[in-house]
């Protein structure tokens, strides 16, 4: 059956691929032109300028084009799967995983697609969107019945096919990631604009693929992107803070924090108004595991390849986040400063994301450093009052991550519950030390130096990060966060 695909297709190649090239893309004349941003001492440049995610400080963290949301006619029976796919399909019928037929469609139908000769990075990095996927989904499918079924995952699918494995692989290794399931592939890479004509906007967005298809998983899709159209600002302001710290400019250090303050602002915004009460993505929360010290698996996930099956062991896209979580990380350097040295970005989870993703992380880590934030800041009262308002809006994503995976953990076996409390509890340590790092910058601030309208601003991150810790404390003193819904309102 492959053969005659690529038989049948070879002479039509050149036409598919340009008519989905992206070449109409307003664009896309600057498609191959670098781009780069003044930092400190050095010039930051996307390594690879032609990715799709190339870190700019206008489209911030979200791809330089809108992801593209149909394949080429030549993967037409994974693009039919694909869509045929959720468990609530959009025209109302339920789909491939509401049964458990997927896998057995995969394996009887799916063709070995060649994907060799495609260089082309949008058309890429979309087939590596569609096939990672369609892993999560063929591997945690019977884990997804018996959770509906029982509250318990049971154990996954070992075995990935050639026909999704080699492809996957293939793909991944030309962009230089891996063959899993990351966060930005499942939101900032799945998203289509209803009116192209408007912008990136939560009324205007819809995901392209789907593993529940229900209106949750639509909105945290939705909302993941939406936030993310304010990274631009996020990273012109970091770049803008690193660069005036070395520079000593303290009135523009000042402007730079504030403006971070304020992007960081519209990013909690949206993700209040879109990740709000409980159990927000337990319908589709299965397919996002990971196959590293899973229950579900024995020992990872085997990778088949002409005959043969090679061992791999990722943390999904669950185990990620946002890569503007770990840029203030690195910018403010709280690994470095946690009083008791917890906090930190999560193993592995920088090296999951796009290339130009890791490294402009990278740089910011490196410039960091260089020119600790932090010391600059707490020299004077204003740029101390500055730099708590900037962590106050960090703690309030890092604090509002935490309460949403607490509340929407499921009930699980007794094994599955040690390995959630103690991985909930390492988050909790995270989010209390970005609190007491407020506290400590506080008690080194001279308020009375300060106008009272910001006097009163700084006063009020302090007192609410006050809360928080004391709350956090009373979590980790009595054993761990229930694993049930609780109220509990997002900083």
């Amino acid at each position: 059956m492959f053969s005659r695909h690529v038989a049948a297709a070879a002479a039509r190649r050149t036409l598919h691929f340009r008519r989905f090239t992206g070449a109409h893309h307003p664009s896309a004349s600057a498609a191959s032109a670098p781009h780069t941003t003044a930092t400190t001492s050095s010039m930051w440049t996307n390594p690879d300028p032609g990715s799709e995610f190339s870190v700019m400080t206008d489209t911030g963290f979200l791809p330089r084009r809108d992801p593209l949301a149909v394949l080429p006619s030549y993967f037409e029976k994974l693009d039919e799967i694909l869509h045929e796919m959720p468990i609530n399909r959009a025209d109302g019928t339920l789909g491939l995983l509401h049964t458990g037929r997927l896998g057995a469609r995969v394996e009887r139908e799916l063709p070995h697609y060649d994907v060799e000769f495609v260089f082309d990075q949008r058309i890429l990095t979309a087939l590596y969107r569609d096939y990672s996927m369609l892993a999560s989904a063929y591997l945690f499918e019977p884990c997804d019945i018996q959770f509906r079924l029982a509250r318990n995952y049971g154990l996954a699918r070992h075995v990935l096919p050639a026909n999704i494995a080699v492809p996957l692989e293939t793909i991944a290794r030309r962009l230089g990631q891996k063959p899993f399931l990351e966060h930005s592939t499942f939101t900032l890479y799945n998203y289509r604009r209803r009116d192209a004509s408007k912008p990136v906007a939560l009324d205007n967005l819809e995901p392209i693929r789907q593993f529940s298809g229900c209106d949750k998983e639509h909105n945290f899709v939705a909302g993941q992107v939406a936030a993310a159209s304010h990274t631009g600002a996020v990273v012109d302001a970091a770049l803008a803070i690193l660069r005036s710290a070395q520079q000593g400019s303290r009135s523009d250090f000042n402007a730079a924090l504030r403006r971070y303050a304020e992007a960081m602002g519209q990013v909690n915004g949206i993700l209040a108004q879109t990740l709000r009460g409980c159990g927000e993505y337990a319908s589709f929360r299965t397919f996002l595991s990971g196959s590293r010290a899973q229950s579900m698996f024995c020992s990872g996930v085997l990778f088949e390849s002409a005959g043969q099956v090679s061992a791999h062991a990722y943390l999904g896209a669950a185990q990620s986040s946002s890569p503007v979580a770990s840029l203030s990380t690195h910018l403010f350097q709280l690994s470095e400063l946690s009083p008791r040295g917890s906090l930190r970005c999560a193993d592995g989870v920088d090296r999951l994301r796009a290339p130009n993703h890791q490294s402009f992380l990278a740089h910011v880590a490196s410039q960091a450093r260089a020119v600790p934030v932090h010391t600059f800041a707490l020299r004077d009262a204003e740029s101390s009052a500055a730099y708590i308002q900037a962590l106050g809006q960090v703690l309030a994503y890092r604090h509002r991550q935490w309460a949403n995976l607490r509340d929407s953990a499921p009930v699980v076996s007794a094994a599955d519950s040690a390995a959630l409390l103690k991985y909930l509890d390492v988050q909790a340590a995270h989010v209390r030390d970005i609190a007491e790092l407020i506290r400590r910058s506080h008690a080194n601030t001279d308020l009375g130096q300060l106008p009272p309208a910001l006097r009163a601003r700084t006063e009020a991150v302090v007192h609410s990060a006050e809360t928080v810790h004391r709350s956090l404390d009373r979590v980790l003193e009595d054993g761990g966060p229930s694993l049930h819904s609780a109220s509990m309102p997002a900083y």
